[in-house]
């Protein structure tokens, strides 16, 4: 069975992989908001005590995963033709965790946006080389990123000389900046809006997640 000429069992594994991929990123988004180490032994004795499982973000992070893959499509013949799906796999659960933890902390931490900084520099990267309109597109997310950073930090310094406070904090300065650089221009506006989505501090989301 296909769907959008993709066979059922590449859906079925990148939802199993969205479902494994959700549970860890939810695990680890306090140890995020609390600039601890991740990649230590105590984040496995901090995993291990503290394990509960968090349905609603591995439901999340695979039903994206599969709209996604539909959306985006996946070529097995040309790995380097999956440059963009890949890197959409490792930016999800990031965006994921960035919504959450600011929710929750009113945050974004600088190690999930550098993270992000990089996946784009090597997507980026990666298009100038394998495809055939790469350049410009390369290109395109460079200045992108400059432009949108820019906007955006224009905004925030206007506000603070009119109201004499950040009308926007320095992180999500950054974060737009990043979404320009990590995702094509048509994801672009979506991306806006989710961005838009993570400023809105809703006491009911923060109660579910």
């Amino acid at each position: 069975m296909y769907f959008n000429d993709i066979h059922i069992g590449i859906y079925l594994v990148l939802g199993l992989l969205g479902c494994i991929v959700g549970q860890i990123s939810g695990m680890l988004n306090e140890r995020f908001a609390d600039h601890k180490k991740i990649f230590s032994k105590d984040t496995l004795r901090y995993l291990k005590i503290n394990f509960e499982p968090h349905y609603i973000i591995m439901t999340i992070t695979a039903l994206m995963y599969l709209v996604t893959l539909y959306i985006v499509g996946i070529d097995l013949k040309n790995w380097y033709a999956n440059i963009d799906l890949i890197s959409y796999i490792i930016i999800i659960p990031m965006l994921i965790s960035v919504f959450i933890i600011d929710i929750k902390h009113e945050i974004i931490p600088n190690r999930i946006v550098i993270n992000m900084l990089e996946v784009g520099m090597i997507s980026a990267f990666a298009n100038g080389v394998f495809n055939p309109n790469g350049t410009s597109i390369a290109f395109d997310r460079l200045t992108g990123m400059l432009v949108g950073g820019g906007i955006f930090l224009i905004i925030t310094l206007i506000g603070g000389l009119i109201a004499g406070k950040e009308a926007m904090g320095m992180g999500d300065v950054k974060f737009v900046g990043v979404l320009r650089i990590t995702f094509w221009y048509k994801e672009y506006y979506y991306n806006i809006s989710t961005f838009i989505l993570n400023r809105c501090n809703n006491k009911y989301i923060n109660y579910f997640i």
